[in-house]
């Protein structure tokens, strides 16, 4: 089974946020619908539940509440990074942190907002044939290494209610989920952030995987869908 890490952290807010929303977006008949996605904490000692806040951004769905009841913050280890097939850090020092645990582990491990940055570009590319499309998570994560660095990497635009128009967000690194937790205002600007960011490159990594025209059949009903594949 293909495994997904999300590391942060504490493994108490972002990281679980994003673990909740990506599992949603990959489930039912989604090509990336048997991945594995876990969240894991660099600086926890374990055993920490979610925060209240981020629990709250998850819904009050019964799906969400017992994901939120069972969370538990988990240290990320050598042979967990070593053996992920993704790992997607909320800030580039933690990315760093990763692999200095796991240098083999580089190559398969991004930011968050990076890795949306590329699979937007990428899934544009696919769609217009220029190139390949990857047929499986593993393929996806060479594709993504593939294209570091050809592709600007600017912050892919994240509108989090009033936040934006009361606020200004303090200066950090624009590929970085702030943490937030010193402020209430920045703390619910990062829980919503984080979660529609994981939505969205959840998204554009099924789009990555997923051939839709091959899932209808080539008749002049099927023009709306070969239109907007």
């Amino acid at each position: 089974m293909s495994t997904v890490l999300i590391v942060d952290g504490s493994d108490v807010c972002r990281g679980p946020i994003v673990e909740f929303a990506l599992r949603k977006q990959l489930a039912g008949d989604s090509p990336l619908a048997d991945v594995a996605v876990e969240s894991r904490g660099l600086g926890t000692d374990g055993g920490r539940p979610i925060c209240d806040l981020a629990a709250g951004r998850l819904g009050g769905s019964a799906r969400a509440a017992a994901f939120s009841d069972m969370h538990r913050s988990t240290r990320l280890t050598h042979f967990e990074a070593n053996e992920a097939d993704l790992i997607l850090t909320a800030e580039r020092a933690h990315r760093s942190a990763v692999a200095r645990l796991a240098p083999h582990a580089r190559a398969r491990s991004f930011t968050l907002k990076e890795a949306l940055v590329l699979a937007t570009v990428l899934a544009d590319e696919v769609r217009t044939g220029r190139t390949r499309r990857p047929r499986s998570l593993a393929e996806t994560v060479e594709l993504l290494h593939e294209v570091r660095g050809a592709i600007p990497l600017i912050e892919p635009p994240m509108n989090t209610n009033v936040f934006h128009r009361d606020r200004a967000l303090p200066k950090a690194d624009p590929l970085a989920l702030i943490d937030g937790h010193e402020d209430a205002p920045l703390h619910r600007h990062a829980t919503d952030e984080a979660y529609q960011v994981a939505l969205t490159l959840g998204s554009r990594l099924v789009d990555l995987v997923e051939d839709k025209l091959a899932r209808i059949d080539a008749t002049p009903n099927d023009w709306w869908w070969r239109q907007h594949a």
